[in-house]
């Protein structure tokens, strides 16, 4: 992967609906005109980013509020050529779990791992 610039600026994508937790994302340009969006979801009473991946790969490409609490995310990991384009997860902020395109619900430390491991299950 290419060296990301640390001073990129970030963005928020989406707001729940209640104001409380926004979506932000930190786009940097993979490649020429290839843009990788990664997400980070931020209480905003509090300011703390309660979830954000490890890895830089993964871009959020759609983020949907279903509740006041609950997002949906759809996501690509770069580089492109994978099993699955995308997978969507459905955050809950609250109960800080995220369910994997209608699938067990695991804890938001353990997501990256399981998108990795589903996007391989093609």
């Amino acid at each position: 992967m290419t060296a990301r610039n640390t001073t990129v600026k970030t963005a928020i994508q989406s707001t729940s609906p209640d104001g409380r937790y926004v979506v932000r994302i930190a786009p940097w340009e993979a490649r020429n005109s290839h843009w990788v969006s990664s997400p980070e979801i931020v209480d905003t009473r509090t300011g703390h980013g309660f979830f954000k991946f490890a890895s830089e790969s993964w871009s959020a490409d759609h983020s949907a509020w279903e509740s006041d609490s609950q997002v949906r995310l759809t996501l690509r990991k770069y580089p492109g050529g994978q099993p699955r384009h995308t997978l969507v997860v459905m955050v809950d902020c609250v109960a800080g779990v995220a369910g994997i395109e209608g699938g067990a619900s695991v804890a938001l430390e353990a997501l990256e791992a399981a998108l990795d491991k589903a996007l391989h299950a093609a």
